[in-house]
């Protein structure tokens, strides 16, 4: 630039610079995540937040962060992020937790180890005409959101905890009940068969009850009719109209 004269809080400074240099940089650029200053009643005074985000290349990066609490809970965190134009997008976060309540020799001192998964992936319907790819995974200890600081926030993309500040986050203490699912589908174009392969989970964090269902895969083959004719001429025949079609299921729960 040319001369500048620096300002303060829109007041400006009796000093002036003969020319300013500003190197700025297009993209994305690796750097150190600030953390929050919290304060819980039952974890103490908290660092959230602080960690490191990394550019690995165009199509993938990865944030690691930790939350670390005066009175010996932490949680660390590991999120990396994957995306491809016109091909498919998606994330994973591994969250581990270590929560301790009160301090040694209390009679109600504890421990209590958890973690949490998340993995979100969708698919581009242009990528693969015929196939469609997607997963939304939430799962993990049953304990874990109920551990989470009354402070702490959680991330509603991934559902797993983030610091506060975050521009796309809510409390996620109060949700007891976990959802998964991974489904596969191939039209087989140009022909009458059609397969999808799926996976479902759902998770009670209060009772611990985990119902899976893996693999449910259902194979379709859309009705024919081997008799009929290409072209038709004059009045159809009985046998012309017979037609075949076929559905299979296989499920285990």
């Amino acid at each position: 630039t040319g001369p500048v004269h620096p300002e303060f809080e829109d007041v400006p400074i009796p000093i002036y610079l003969p020319f300013g240099i500003f190197p700025l940089a297009q993209g994305r650029r690796s750097g150190i995540l600030p953390p929050q200053l919290t304060f819980t009643q039952q974890f103490g005074i908290g660092l959230e937040g602080i960690g490191y985000y990394k550019v690995i290349n165009d199509y993938f990066d990865a944030k690691i962060w930790a939350d670390l609490y005066s009175y010996g809970s932490w949680r660390l965190n590991l999120s990396p992020t994957y995306r491809k134009r016109y091909r498919y997008s998606g994330g994973f976060t591994l969250s581990l937790q270590n929560t301790k309540f009160a301090f040694k020799g209390d009679p109600d001192y504890s421990v209590t180890k958890s973690f949490f998964i998340t993995w979100n992936h969708s698919m581009d319907s242009k990528a693969r005409p015929g196939v469609t790819f997607s997963a939304n995974v939430q799962a993990g200890s049953s304990k874990y959101l109920t551990l989470v600081p009354n402070g702490a926030l959680v991330n509603t993309s991934t559902g797993t905890g983030f610091a506060n500040g975050n521009n796309n986050i809510q409390p996620i203490n109060f949700t007891n009940q976990l959802n998964s699912s991974i489904s596969w589908q191939k039209q087989f174009i140009g022909k009458p068969f059609s397969l999808s392969v799926n996976a479902n989970h759902n998770q009670n964090t209060q009772t611990g009850i985990i119902n899976l269902n893996l693999p449910d895969i259902a194979f379709v083959m859309n009705t024919i009719y081997p008799f009929q004719p290409k072209e038709f001429v004059g009045q159809s025949k009985w046998y012309e109209k017979l037609g075949i079609g076929y559905t299979g299921n296989v499920k285990s729960q």
